[in-house]
């Protein structure tokens, strides 16, 4: 204690050594130096100011000499004025000053004497224009002899006040120099003095507390072996055992806490899996995304090759998804089913078979799907079944929705008769194809088909052989048409081919095809021959909607059914007005 009171003591003694340096050196600074600048600045801003001044009056009153324009006299005046006004100021100031008085004096003098000699120019009493060339130069020459005189007298006493000044502002630094050489010198005393008190104080608390705190770090680092050594001191002694107990606790507690957070890591990294990909398929209405999230989620758990079985509406099963293929690739349909997805699909219970295992996804006691693990799969943890149980679970509720969906919208979009797609899927692809044909002056074609005497042979033969020849029709129909083209049921058994990128020049030889593949249609229950009336519709400009088109293609229709029927017609272009 007695060490650190010393220190103590010698702290304040050089803090208080600087405290009256500092405030010594201030007031020298407030009281003395800094007076003096602000006095000889003043003076010199006050002389400078009288003579910017006297140029306005010299300058002015030059300018009026020279053309005889009262407007120079304006600067002249303001000068006058000005020059009064500082010449003053500047006597006022250095009244009492033995040094720059009689200076002063002296410049304000020859300014008043140049003054005296502008007044009588100015105000006539020389009056120069009465005066010979000789005269007028002797007087201007007058004139500029007093006012040299002036500035002669003016740069010496600024000369002066600058000088004045300089000595205030070197007395001022040296003011400065002296405080820090002090502050400075009374730093290093302390300093001295406290490096010998740092040196008595680590010898008698520091090293003992630096083993100490050594001790601590190596605990804290991990090294549970670490121990305080003895330092004689008993209040360390005894924080040195301390520490010893406190090791011995932290070993077990780390023991435990190490078990605890690797299977605390476990169990998260499996609850994660199993959010991420309820997130993911939930509410999905893509079989193919399913498939490919679940079978992704379950190799990353298992960390096993895995690929995922999905059950048709036709009760097949077939590979939607593979995690070793890449992202959005789809399964070959000609991939063999595995003996083990087979059994398990069968018996909808786990299989193990084929170097590998299946699973089924249970929905309402069906098995919609199976998740195939390839390769010899380790025996999976408690913790690991009951994440892919809640993964499948999950998976089989998403799969089965998704596919309803998709199957909902395909029968939504098609004719249940004749498996085209229906007049509402029409409008949609229609509208699509409108709207690319105009931004990109793309042709674009479409056929109207109408069965000729459709209800005659409905009369004649029923309703059930005119749904057969629908059917048959439509068939021939799908079979001629291009790749690119689409063929709808419009309703009734009337027909609307779609024609994408297709002028009439090129749709008629298609429509010709079309209404040849109908002639050829057989149906063994009905007797009659089949024909077709066909009406074709290019978009041309002067069409506003995609239902021009199809008007205009109804049109050639009546035209073809009028000219004897079994033929096509093609819509006459709207005259341009």
């Amino acid at each position: 204690m007695s060490e650190l009171r010393r220190s103590h003591v010698a702290l304040l003694t050089a803090l208080a050594a600087m405290l009256a340096v500092s405030v010594l050196s201030s007031l020298y600074l407030l009281l003395v130096t800094e007076p003096a600048v602000v006095r000889y600045t003043n003076l010199a801003r006050d002389a400078r100011l009288m003579h910017e001044a006297m140029l306005d009056q010299e300058t002015g009153l030059r300018g009026w000499v020279a053309t005889d324009e009262e407007t120079f006299l304006e600067p002249y005046l303001d000068g006058h004025a000005s020059v009064l006004l500082t010449s003053r100021s500047l006597v006022a100031a250095t009244r009492e000053d033995a040094t720059l008085g009689p200076r002063v004096d002296r410049t304000v003098s020859a300014r008043e004497a140049w003054q005296v000699w502008a007044d009588d120019v100015v105000l006539g009493r020389t009056r120069l224009s009465s005066l010979t060339t000789g005269a007028t130069v002797s007087v201007l020459l007058e004139g500029k002899t007093l006012f040299d005189a002036y500035r002669a007298s003016y740069d010496a006493t600024t000369g002066t006040i600058v000088a004045e000044r300089d000595r205030a502002l070197d007395a001022q630094r040296l003011a400065l120099v002296v405080s820090m050489a002090a502050a400075v010198l009374t730093v290093a005393g302390a300093g001295a003095f406290a490096a010998r008190r740092r040196r008595r104080l680590v010898r008698a608390v520091v090293q003992p507390v630096a083993e100490v705190l050594t001790t601590i770090d190596a605990l804290r680092g991990g090294d549970l072996d670490a121990r305080a050594p003895r330092t004689g001191l008993s209040e360390l002694d005894a924080m040195g055992e301390a520490l010893g107990h406190l090791a011995a606790d932290l070993r077990y507690a780390g023991e435990l806490a190490a078990a605890r957070e690797e299977r605390l890591e476990l169990l998260a990294d499996r609850l994660a899996s199993v959010v991420m990909i309820a997130r993911e398929v939930s509410g999905s209405t893509s079989v193919r995304y399913v498939a490919e999230s679940v079978a992704s989620a379950a190799a990353a758990l298992l960390e096993a090759p895995t690929a995922l079985w999905v059950r048709s509406d036709d009760g097949v099963l077939r590979a939607a998804s593979r995690s070793t293929d890449e992202h959005g690739v789809v399964p070959p349909g000609d991939v063999p089913v595995p003996e083990a997805v087979a059994t398990c699909a069968a018996d909808a219970r786990w299989v193990l078979a084929d170097g590998g295992r299946a699973h089924p996804l249970l929905l309402g006691g069906r098995v919609v799907g199976v998740l195939h693990v390839a390769g010899e799969v380790a025996e999976a943890d408690a913790d690991s079944v009951d994440v892919l149980e809640a993964l499948l679970s999950t998976a089989a509720a998403a799969l089965e929705s998704a596919r309803l969906h998709s199957t909902a919208r395909e029968q939504a979009d098609h004719d249940a008769l004749t498996q085209l797609p229906n007049r509402r899927r029409l409008e949609g692809d229609l509208a699509v194809e409108w709207e690319r044909s105009c931004r990109y002056d793309r042709p674009l074609s479409v056929l109207m088909v109408d069965l000729d005497h459709f209800k005659r042979l409905n009369d004649e033969h029923g309703h059930l052989a005119g749904d057969a020849v629908l059917h048959a029709v439509a068939e021939a129909l799908a079979r001629g048409l291009r790749s690119t083209d689409t063929a709808y049921r419009f309703g009734g058994e009337e027909l609307v081919v779609l024609l994408r990128e297709t002028d009439a020049a090129h749709a008629g030889p298609i429509a010709e095809r079309v209404r040849a593949a109908i002639a050829d249609v057989v149906v063994p229950e009905v007797a009659a021959r089949v024909t077709a009336s066909i009406g074709l519709a290019q978009r041309t400009p002067d069409m506003l909607e995609a239902s021009d088109m199809l008007e205009a293609a109804d049109a050639a229709l009546y035209t073809a059914k009028r000219s004897g029927r079994d033929r096509v017609a093609v819509a006459e272009p709207t005259p341009a007005f």
